[in-house]
């Protein structure tokens, strides 16, 4: 049972009697990111500037590209709230935080997305590991799905990252999420996602990011984002996705320890999104 059949199910037993059921029905059909176990983007940075985001080492780390983490100076812990659409029950919320060791750094990353009728837990444990211009990582997480009166379902997933510094303003990323080929269902395996891509930071006001998604059942989405520091620590960002015909839109501050993030995404059928993020740094790592 996918997460596309939880969402038919959440929009029948609050639309049926409307006339506009049928019309929102195809309209979730064509949004291929409902599929039950598929990566979702997490951080409002990240949906600030279109997830182009596997070349980058942030906070959002843990969850769009392990490897990151062995980047990472800062320590962090961060909370996010994504509601999707306006409608009830496709809210997505999460807990992530990481620390810097003398071996590795280490992130661990709880989600959950849904209400009582579908509901997804993924709970991931990651390590990122940096030699010189090179830093590695990996992530496995326990995934559980639940739908109402049915028993849940369990399963491993597997993330694995690389990312590169060619240079003092270009890093490279790549990440393959789910390569085992995990299955929730007998019937249904977990979609396998590999993402390649580039960030460019040309001056320290402006990040430019780029990245191609390619999830093994669905057209490769092409992505791409800009940041732009317009005064110290307040940022606007965009970006936009091909096919899906997303725009992305955003800004963040910091005070002090404390970061704020929002962005909302547009959808040119489903709508709008809201994503909110609030982080707060612990200090830097006197390790690296």
């Amino acid at each position: 049972m996918s997460k596309l059949i939880a969402v038919y199910y959440k929009t029948f037993k609050r639309m049926q009697k409307t006339p506009v059921f049928c019309l929102a029905a195809f309209l979730l059909k064509i949004n291929s990111s409902f599929a039950s176990g598929e990566p979702f983007p997490i951080g409002a940075k990240s949906w600030g500037i279109a997830n182009a985001t596997v070349a980058l080492a942030d906070r959002n780390s843990v969850f769009n590209n392990p490897a990151g983490l062995g980047f990472l100076q800062e320590n962090f812990v961060s909370t996010s709230y994504h509601a999707r659409y306006n409608i009830a029950g496709l809210q997505t919320l999460s807990l992530s935080g990481n620390y810097n060791t003398k071996f590795a750094n280490i992130g661990l990353g709880i989600e959950r997305f849904g209400d009582k009728l579908y509901n997804e837990q993924k709970l991931g444990l990651a390590i990122g590991k940096s030699i010189n211009r090179v830093s590695l990582g990996l992530k496995v997480s326990y995934f559980q799905a639940a739908i109402e009166n049915f028993a849940a379902k369990n399963t491993l997933l597997t993330e694995f990252g690389v990312m590169t510094k060619l240079s003092s303003k270009v890093q490279m990323g790549f990440c393959a999420y789910n390569l085992t080929g995990a299955k929730l269902f007998a019937s249904q395996v977990i979609p396998t996602v590999l993402r390649f891509g580039v960030s460019f930071t040309p001056t320290k006001q402006i990040l430019l990011v780029a990245e191609a998604e390619k999830n093994l059942e669905l057209p490769t989405l092409i992505k791409a984002g800009i940041e732009y520091q317009i005064v110290k620590n307040f940022y606007l960002r965009t970006g936009l996705t091909s096919k899906l015909n997303i725009a992305h839109f955003g800004f963040g501050f910091q005070s002090k320890q404390f970061i704020f993030d929002y962005a909302f995404s547009s959808h040119s059928a489903l709508g709008f999104s809201n994503h909110l993020s609030i982080s707060y740094q612990i200090g830097k790592s006197k390790l690296q």
